[in-house]
């Protein structure tokens, strides 16, 4: 069966068949022993230059083009060159996958001339179970993160706290310093934080995906929840972990064993054939053994997610999933306990799914989470 994507490769689908950049929307068709992608000359060169797949074809778009705006006036001429293509091609009398972002106009237009549209989620399933190469890639950003890690680490142990404050070198430490610092790291190291950082404190760690900002308090939880993308590969990995500069309260030492625990639980789940919302319940039913609940406070959101070229992808390991694990699949596990009275908790690592069970690709500790 033929696909047809217009899109630009921030649509991850449409990067992954073409491993290249491209800033612009441009089609891309599969014919079913062959894929093209048409682009103008502003871009052909660099394409050609960089594909390295003997199967996909740059064509020049500008003569098609041409070809199209000679005919009717009154249409779009991406509506026109979609057609074209069709034919040019050989796929017009055929069913056609697209993605579900595939854009509605050009498919309005193409449905009228009785091409038959199959609307495809996932549009490559076999993203999900990835290759050595892909592996390479994310267990490379993790190592990346890691280091970052230390480096946030490294300026809590040498801060002091004071009248309520977290001092270093002689300035209060806020949560936007510590990004800074991040986002210098990661541009020597060759990524980039295209979705932000999660660096929150106090009761702004009870909001899972609170950005953090401000002044960072003693004594209370610091989650950091960092999720970068490699410039060269286009692959990410996603990592959190949750410090306390001073010393946590009794709950919250209580809420950090409880999580701790819950991740072991749900990482014992890992193996091909285990249905991912296991991997859910097993968090779950530990938190809740530990006297934690889930719903609108507790444990509010998913055990896990896959990653890849996105930072949530296939497979999905929440409660309602229907995906099976197998080898090649990077998920994470991501238990978490969030108060807003007390604050949140969230440890994340990584993993790979292998033959016989599971590989953590993560190693940064989790035992000194507690920073004098």
């Amino acid at each position: 069966m033929a696909k047809l994507i217009y899109d630009s490769t921030k649509n991850r689908d449409l990067f992954y068949a073409v491993k290249i950049d491209i800033v612009d929307p441009f089609f891309f068709l599969n014919t079913g022993g062959k894929s093209y992608v048409f682009l103008d000359n502003r871009e052909l060169g660099v394409f050609q230059e960089q594909n390295k797949n003997p199967d996909l074809e740059g064509v020049l778009l500008n003569p098609l083009l041409e070809e199209v705006r000679s005919g009717e006036v009154d249409v779009s001429p991406v509506n026109l060159l979609a057609l074209l293509l069709l034919e040019r091609y050989g796929v017009k009398g055929e069913r056609l996958e697209v993605p579900f972002r595939f854009p509605l106009p050009v498919a309005d237009f193409l449905r009228e001339k009785g091409v038959e549209l199959l609307v495809k989620d996932p549009f490559f399933p076999e993203r999900a179970r990835k290759t050595p190469e892909e592996i390479a890639a994310i267990r490379s950003v993790v190592g990346k993160i890691e280091q970052a890690f230390f480096l946030i680490e490294e300026i809590l142990k040498n801060s002091t706290i004071e009248v309520e404050r977290i001092m270093y070198c002689g300035e209060g430490l806020t949560s936007e310093f510590l990004k800074n610092a991040v986002h210098m790291l990661f541009l020597q190291q060759g990524l980039f934080n295209e979705d932000g950082i999660i660096i929150s404190s106090g009761t702004q760690t009870a909001i899972p995906h609170h950005e953090g900002s401000g002044f960072l308090l003693p004594n209370q939880p610091i989650i950091c929840d960092i999720y970068p993308r490699d410039r060269e590969s286009g692959y990410v990995a996603d990592l959190t972990r949750t410090f306390v500069k001073g010393e946590p309260s009794e709950e919250l030492q209580k809420m950090y064993e409880a999580v701790l625990r819950s991740q072991e639980v749900g990482i014992a789940v890992l193996k091909p054939g285990a249905k991912a919302s296991e991997v859910h319940v097993a968090c779950a039913q530990a938190l809740l053994e530990a006297g934690y609940e889930a719903g609108e406070k507790g444990f509010v959101h998913s055990a896990g997610h896959g990653i890849g070229l996105e930072v949530h992808e296939l497979p999905h390991l929440g409660a309602s999933s229907q995906d099976v694990l197998a080898p090649g699949n990077t998920v994470t596990v991501e238990p978490g306990l969030y108060y807003p009275e007390i604050g949140g908790i969230r440890l994340e690592d990584d993993f790979l799914i292998t033959e016989n069970g599971s590989e953590q690709l993560s190693r940064y500790p989790k035992d000194q989470w507690a920073i004098p």
